[in-house]
């Protein structure tokens, strides 16, 4: 580049620059900018899910004790549904084993589970019905052959509220946790963790 050149180069990027600045200037001063008194907007909080009432752990017996009892977990997952699971033995002798797993739709104070998976001839249907210090398990009659509970033992009982906490996993019938808020909606549909022990 000459010498002669030089002077109007720089004259040329200094007039840029000053128009580049203007620009940036005039759109910064045409945005509207909080008055400094203004309090910064809050994130709005999440209301709690109408089905929150609900969450906890459920039981009845003492089936940590190797007797009759059962134990219910329900999980608020929306406005309108709970996840659920439910683990109840008859004791001694036999110490047959009902496990059920699932979404279960609420309507009022009672939550109404159905899954009828390919090849069952009617489905499996419960009721879990809510009252403030308790919830009552109710095998839906014509519901319950194809829920693989066996020998003619089924979770239905009134278990007594012990948690309000929201619970975060079950363990399923292998042993594995399972963390409610990452379940998979397929895990849901058809393979509810329906033992028959």
């Amino acid at each position: 580049m000459s010498p002669r050149l030089t002077p109007i180069c720089a004259s040329l990027r200094s007039r840029r620059l000053a128009w580049s600045l203007l620009a940036v200037a005039s759109v910064v001063g045409c945005t509207h900018q909080p008055d400094a008194a203004t309090p910064l907007a809050t994130r709005p909080t999440l209301a709690p899910l109408a089905t929150a009432t609900y969450a906890g752990e459920y039981r009845w017996g003492r089936p940590e004790a190797d007797e009759s009892g059962g134990i219910l977990i329900v999980y608020p997952e929306s406005d309108s549904t709970v996840l659920f699971q439910v683990d109840a033995n008859d004791g001694p002798p036999a110490y047959h084993l009902v496990s059920v797993m699932g979404r279960a739709t609420l309507r009022h104070d009672t939550a109404y589970y159905f899954v009828k998976a390919p090849g069952d001839e009617q489905g499996c249907q419960l009721r879990l019905a809510f009252a403030p210090t308790a919830a009552t398990v109710i095998s839906v009659r014509g519901y319950t052959e194809d829920c693989l509970f066996g020998s003619s033992f089924t979770p239905d009982e009134t278990y007594r509220r012990v948690s309000r906490q929201v619970p975060t996993y079950v363990l399923d019938s292998a042993g594995d946790t399972l963390r409610f808020a990452q379940l998979p909606p397929e895990q849901l549909q058809y393979a509810q963790h329906l033992t028959r022990r």
